[in-house]
């Protein structure tokens, strides 16, 4: 006979695994604050190099504005500038992209938690199945 709440559970288990299971599985392989850094460090690195992208975007584009500060020796104000708004960007970007990646892994933790839960059930309805 046909168990109706077994057939139920392994759909609800396959769908999981074939929508967002592969990658909760992936992301609850790391501890959360690894989980937590490592995308946090990988945010940093690409706020970095826009940033140096954009700088000499910006450097092209107001070389004549750059040269004339050389000569009056004020190139240190727009470098101490610069490097100020990296800095705030920076703290920006790793505050934001912190809250939010830790946000995702407790998410997907939870779905992984109730598919563990679904496999358990899924035992045990195939274990009464067998008595």
């Amino acid at each position: 006979m046909l168990n109706i709440k077994k057939i139920r559970w392994m759909s609800q288990a396959s769908i999981y695994q074939k929508n967002e299971g592969i990658q909760d599985l992936k992301e609850n392989a790391f501890f959360a604050s690894d989980y937590v850094r490592y995308n946090v460090l990988k945010t940093l690195m690409g706020v970095t190099v826009a940033y140096v992208l954009i700088f000499g975007i910006y450097a092209v584009c107001n070389l004549e504005t750059i040269l004339s500060a050389a000569a009056n020796f004020k190139l240190t104000d727009l470098f101490q500038d610069a490097l100020r708004y990296y800095i705030i960007l920076l703290i920006i970007y790793a505050v934001v992209s912190a809250a939010v990646y830790a946000w995702r892994y407790h998410k997907s933790h939870e779905r992984v938690r109730i598919y563990y839960r679904m496999l358990k059930l899924i035992e045990k309805y195939g274990q009464e199945d067998r008595k």
